[in-house]
């Protein structure tokens, strides 16, 4: 990666920076029920119901998905239209979203990722959302690990939807003519163990390495940081510069650049499909894709363990607005509640996320699924090992952008992991400290 290109990841750090405080800033001191209803059409059949509008960061095949459980909804009943209005994935809905704050309009509900909604927190944009359950409706209907996740200081904020967290995917026949074993690596090291058996190893007349790396996405070093026993932050306080954090991105640089068996591409689902890697760590929403691409039996395990596991919770929930008007509010619950009921089943079944309601797990239909593929099963039996990401990955937004840089230099251009972290926790640094004031007076407990 050259130095340009670094750059301009950092002038799009500094844009995106620069939306959340807009956000910030705009949603200070606005009441309740100030802020218009983004615009759209309406079919005239619905003409004279409720409008709510969803946000929506999905695309392709799930963005279908999506809207058949929204006609669904539409149909259902005959008070609320919901219109959904589509992003082309989270930076630009969030982009969006900030913007939308300076002009007090906004839409109604909004999946918002697991890193960005608690921005809109901070901003205190977000409705409170406890007050909302009654006896037909509790919060016991989300599966307990991922509502924690949407709880600050006993309030509900953000409910689950497109939960997720990294597999480890292993193509079967090159494991099988290299003479490894029909499972995942338990550890970091002997994943590297296996990478010196492979070796030498051709796939249908093609040399093939271990492991296909991304650039695009910090989630799955945050994970690995952890089982190797760092983190990126310990509450709000830097953990970039550990000596384990360090370890972690040491293991990745050796893996690529000394033993040659990894490397970076910018496409890893295409590789693994394509067999030109034997194994790739991608997120459980790309199981159903990759089952349907691959030409070869894929395996699915656990995340490798070094000294304990790592495996962090990702994907998007829902958040309502806290500045809609009251009656858009209510409607907007209806849907919600719907969508926990009825459309998460379908929803979990149709594009491969984690099941997050008690609809889901106990569905006749994801329950077949699962023992047809047994994949499916392996990410909700690893959903015992896993946490969210650390504060300073979720509340300072500038955490991201840096350590993609961070993971460009070393995996592209082979950097020494501790000096580029060093780095990294200079220029974090002021941004940290912006976001510490709110984040003690609003999140910490």
């Amino acid at each position: 990666m050259t130095g340009p290109s670094f750059s301009r990841r950092r002038l799009l750090s500094a844009a995106t920076a620069a939306a959340a405080g807009l956000a910030l800033s705009a949603c200070a001191g606005r009441k309740e029920g100030e802020y218009a209803q983004v615009s759209g059409q309406v079919p005239d059949k619905f003409a004279r119901r409720e409008r709510v509008v969803l946000w929506s960061a999905f695309t392709a095949h799930n963005a279908e998905v999506l809207q058949t459980i929204i006609d669904g909804f539409n149909a259902s009943q005959q008070d609320i239209y919901c219109e959904i209005q589509l992003f082309p994935g989270y930076p630009a809905l969030d982009s969006k979203l900030a913007a939308s704050f300076a002009v007090a309009q906004v839409p109604d509900l909004v999946t918002l990722s697991d890193v960005n909604w608690n921005r809109y927190y901070l901003a205190e944009a977000l409705e409170p959302l406890s007050g909302y359950f009654d006896a037909g409706f509790r919060p016991d209907a989300y599966h307990p690990t991922f509502l924690a996740e949407g709880t600050i200081r006993n309030e509900i904020f953000w409910l689950p939807w497109a939960r997720s967290t990294p597999l480890f995917y292993y193509n079967k026949e090159i494991f099988a003519g290299a003479g490894l074993p029909d499972r995942g690596p338990k550890t970091f090291t002997e994943l590297r163990e296996w990478g010196q058996q492979l070796k030498g190893y051709k796939h249908k007349g093609a040399p093939i390495r271990m492991r296909a790396y991304t650039g695009k996405d910090d989630w799955y070093f945050q994970g690995s940081s952890w089982a190797f026993g760092g983190a990126y932050s310990d509450g709000m306080t830097p953990m970039l510069e550990s000596e384990q954090t360090v370890a972690a991105l040491e293991f990745d640089r050796a893996f690529i650049h000394d033993d040659k068996m990894a490397y970076l591409t910018s496409d890893v689902n295409a590789d693994f499909a394509a067999g030109v890697t034997a194994t790739i760590c991608n997120s459980t929403g790309a199981l159903t894709s990759l089952l349907k691409a691959a030409t070869f039996e894929i395996g699915a395990a656990f995340l490798p363990e070094q000294d304990q596991p790592g495996v962090p919770t990702g994907g998007s929930g829902l958040a309502i607005m806290r500045n809609a008007a009251k009656e858009r509010k209510q409607a907007t619950w209806e849907l919600v509640k719907y969508l926990a009921g009825t459309g998460a089943p379908e929803w979990s079944l149709n594009t491969g996320y984690l099941p997050v309601t008690t609809s889901s797990l106990n569905s006749p239909k994801i329950k077949e699924r699962n023992a047809k593929s047994p994949q499916y099963q392996v990410a909700q039996d690893q959903l015992s090992r896993a946490r969210q990401a650390d504060v300073m990955r979720r509340y300072v937004n500038e955490t991201i952008s840096e350590m993609l840089i961070v993971l460009q230099k070393v995996y592209s251009a082979n950097a020494d992991p501790a000096e580029t972290l060093r780095e990294a926790m200079r220029n974090l640094d002021p941004a940290v400290q912006r976001v510490m004031p709110k984040y003690h007076r609003l999140v910490a407990p």
